[in-house]
């Protein structure tokens, strides 16, 4: 007789009887790993409730924190209209008086603006290349009797160059004591022309030649050796007077002047220095240079010399120094400085002067007001009328956002708490929901003025209609036209209403922290249950995973034990049916 087995020895699938026993022992831990998802689940939903919440609060924060004044308190924010912007425009703090004012500007302040006494460039002379005038290379036609000759002018080109070659055609150049310049023919009965379509420099427009009836040619503009790539101190640097290193002020601010300084470096220097006060410029067709206060008023622009003799150079000061480079004695040339005007203005018809033409509160007397004023008044221009007022902007947003932040925490409670949500049974949520819609329901109390109620301000509860019976009553409404016309009329009373001592606002922001506390709030107690539920489960999803990998192993161990014992008993019996 022969017995088969299927499989390895037993011929049983011991393997699928393994997993069906641990499959009964699994059940275990797919419920535990609900119960983890669902905690997980809840925190999720309750992290996001409490972000609509902390959104909330700080939308009532925002009006509630008048207490704390100044910007902070937006029912004391101004707004300052001018009627006529062209004539002037202004700005009002919290603490200006809401009332109006007529204005008038009868001069607007200027600028004081310094300009070197003199020239204090030398007069250009045969060695002065034409590049460092600001002729650029290139070729320029000159006619005598209609007779063309090109002149060359390439980087190298000297005056004296330019000079000779135009004599060389037959045309004279003289320059003066002023640095002008006249062409002339040699020979008087020729008749000369400068200058083509074709030219490819701009001799002509730089030099800014015009024709004369004798046929003759002057320059417009001065022709000065110094330009702004010029390095002062260099022997050559092109000025009157050669310039020391050292040091001189302009405003607050000390300037030195170093072997490397050209006078384009310095200008960029006090230009881009705040404490100087003022901005330099170079005149290259008059080789002055001008210093023009940032300041408006009837005030000299402080100039003083220093180690340096350049402000003694540039024709701004006069000074006398000792051996070893020091100040003896220095002035201001107070004739080469125009001084700027104050301005003049009045208010309400009393007549006031300011030096700038930014009038602040204590020229004006308009407390927490800023005056900017910007033309003169002409006879036909508009009234022009200072009217300050409650800025409304600011609030007035504020209380969208708090309507806003509002229905979204009610539609989250209602969302989360309903029958199946995650906290459907938290009463600490649909409580404060009752509460904060009591609030903006309720009363408040006697204030003294003309509105007790939020509904009487603009803000009250959706009503359902015949037409949308889904919109939830629970939520409030803003009338933003409304709310304005009631702060025009009585803005303490609206105040009052919303963020008062026993304002609706503040109860509703009391309600929110209590909620948001830390510690002993409702979202950190429930966070704190959540969390320890939550690696409860993990830990006791890990130990029973723990415990079904042992019982596996040990049924393994066991089922393989079997095909042992089953697998002698095979030997066994075959060793029977061969010795009988």
């Amino acid at each position: 007789m022969t017995i088969s087995f299927s499989g390895l020895l037993s011929g049983l699938d011991t393997s699928s009887w393994v997993e069906a026993f641990v499959s009964v022992k699994q059940e275990k831990v797919t419920t535990l790993k609900t119960k983890l998802t669902e905690s997980q689940a809840k925190k999720a939903t309750l992290t996001d409730t409490r972000a609509a919440f902390t959104a909330f609060r700080s939308a009532l924060e925002k009006i509630t924190d008048k207490k704390f004044g100044g910007t902070f308190d937006l029912f004391s924010k101004n707004t300052a209209k001018s009627t006529n912007e062209n004539i002037f425009t202004a700005t009002a703090s919290n603490g200006a008086v809401r009332q109006n004012y007529d204005i008038t500007v009868q001069q607007l302040a200027t600028m004081t603006k310094a300009t070197s006494k003199n020239s204090a460039s030398a007069i250009a002379d045969d060695d002065t290349k034409l590049t460092n005038l600001g002729i650029t290379e290139g070729k320029l036609a000159v006619y005598v009797d209609g007779v063309k000759t090109s002149i060359n002018i390439d980087k190298n080109s000297t005056l004296g160059d330019l000079k000779s070659q135009l004599d060389e055609a037959g045309i004279n150049v003289e320059i003066d004591e002023k640095g002008v310049m006249s062409i002339k023919a040699k020979d008087p009965s020729n008749k000369i022309s400068i200058g083509s379509t074709t030219d490819t420099t701009n001799f002509k427009s730089l030099v800014g030649l015009e024709a004369k009836e004798d046929g003759s040619y002057v320059s417009t503009n001065s022709l000065y050796k110094a330009n702004l790539t010029t390095k002062l101190t260099d022997e050559d640097s092109g000025f009157n007077q050669r310039i020391t290193a050292g040091t001189f002020t302009i405003g607050d601010a000390v300037f030195s002047i170093g072997a490397g300084t050209t006078l384009s470096s310095l200008i960029s220097s006090i230009n881009d220095n705040e404490e100087a006060q003022a901005t330099a410029y170079w005149d290259d067709t008059t080789g002055k240079l001008m210093i023009t206060s940032k300041k408006e008023g009837a005030s000299y622009v402080n100039i003083e010399a220093g180690t340096s003799n350049f402000t003694d150079v540039m024709g701004l000061t006069e000074s006398t120094w000792d051996e070893e480079g020091n100040v003896v004695s220095s002035k201001l040339l107070t004739d080469t400085q125009e001084l700027g005007k104050n301005a003049i203005f009045s208010i309400n018809g009393t007549s006031m002067t300011s030096a700038s033409n930014t009038v602040t509160e204590d020229v004006s007397r308009i407390a927490g007001v800023t005056i900017t004023l910007k033309k003169v008044t002409a006879e036909d221009d508009e009234k022009a009328t200072l009217q300050v007022s409650q800025d409304h902007s600011e609030l007035v947003e504020s209380i969208k956002k708090f309507v806003e932040t509002y229905n979204t925490t009610v539609s989250k409670i209602e969302e989360v708490t309903a029958s199946g949500a995650d906290l459907q049974r938290e009463s600490s949520l649909t409580s404060f929901k009752s509460t904060i819609h009591n609030f903006a329901m309720g009363r408040n109390s006697d204030n003294g003025g003309a509105y007790l109620t939020l509904s009487q301000i603009g803000i009250s509860s959706s009503s359902a209609n015949s037409a949308d019976l889904s919109t939830n009553t629970s939520t409030l409404k803003f009338d933003e036209q409304a709310f304005i016309q009631a702060l025009e009329e009585d803005p303490a009373s609206v105040e009052a209403i919303l963020a008062d001592e026993n304002g609706v606002l503040t109860h509703m922001e009391s309600a929110v922290e209590t909620m948001l506390q830390a510690a002993t709030g409702f979202f950190d107690v429930k966070q704190s249950t959540l969390d320890s539920d939550i690696k409860k489960s993990e830990e006791k999803i890990s130990n029973q995973q723990t415990k079904i990998a042992a019982y596996k192993t040990q049924l393994e161990a066991k089922f393989k034990n079997m095909e042992t014992l089953i697998g002698k008993m095979q030997q066994n019996y075959s060793s029977f049916l061969t010795s009988s």
